[in-house]
């Protein structure tokens, strides 16, 4: 379970628009090992609306998943964007 305080950290503004932190990543390349791949990585996110009705109000929290967006292809083997994300997919890495 979240806490209070952490989901305040996590959850969404006024206009009910989903806080999302980006991190930078580098992750090795699949076909050799030796180079660096540039990631941007979303975690995943929570999102509480609140309603209030005739009943009394009520909260409704929606979870997004986690995102990574490759940024570079490999800068050793020379691999390219596509191919590299292609392989991550097929390796289950991101």
């Amino acid at each position: 379970m979240i806490k209070k305080r952490q989901m305040n950290e996590l959850l969404m503004n006024k206009n009910q628009n989903v806080i999302m932190s980006k991190q930078y990543e580098i992750l090795a390349c699949p076909f050799c090992d030796k180079g660096e791949i540039q990631c941007l990585f979303y975690p995943e996110a929570y999102a509480v609306r609140k309603v209030q009705s005739g009943k009394g109000k009520s909260n409704t929290i929606r979870k997004s998943s986690s995102q990574w967006i490759i940024q570079s292809g490999c800068n050793s083997c020379g691999k390219d964007l596509e191919s590299v994300e292609k392989e991550l997919k097929h390796k289950n890495v991101i």
